[in-house]
């Protein structure tokens, strides 16, 4: 069985940039994004390894804010934090967790990679990317969740 979200942080010496591997086979196909903020967030940073478990305290985040999800309601859950724009994942809860892939105009510089709580429920501009979304089981979303983080905090 596949994951159902993909992360991984790459050595590509190119200094915080297009170094966080992302995909959600199905629905977002291989991105590039910047591991920068998440340096930012951790001063001083003595390597990848911290980057790796900062990225994971950004999964973690999203894990706990699933979990306490009531069905109806609707997240964000951001990933591409960008001078200009987040890119995030709409999560929508109903009998299924539906995701969506787009981005808000909120700046990546003004939202906490590692812990994104104010993030979570205020984006009112989400745009989609595409016309896709993907419809999953929450706890086979979890226990996704619950391995990255570990694999992240591992590396």
């Amino acid at each position: 069985m596949t994951n159902l979200i993909n992360i991984e942080v790459l050595d590509n010496k190119q200094g915080g940039h297009e170094d966080l591997l992302f995909d959600i086979p199905g629905l977002v196909n291989q991105k590039r994004f910047d591991t920068y903020y998440f340096a930012l967030a951790i001063e001083p940073k003595n390597g990848l390894t911290e980057i790796k478990k900062a990225v994971g305290l950004l999964v973690n985040s999203w894990n706990r804010k699933i979990k306490e999800l009531e069905k109806g309601k609707t997240i964000y859950l951001p990933i591409d934090f960008s001078d200009q724009y987040t890119g995030c994942i709409k999560l929508e809860k109903g009998n299924s967790i539906n995701l969506t892939y787009g981005y808000s105009m909120k700046e990546g510089w003004n939202v906490d990679p590692i812990n994104p709580t104010d993030y979570f429920d205020s984006i009112k501009d989400f745009k989609p990317e595409g016309n896709e979304s993907l419809k999953v089981e929450q706890e086979e979303l979890e226990t996704c969740l619950t391995k990255l983080t570990d694999k992240l905090k591992k590396e």
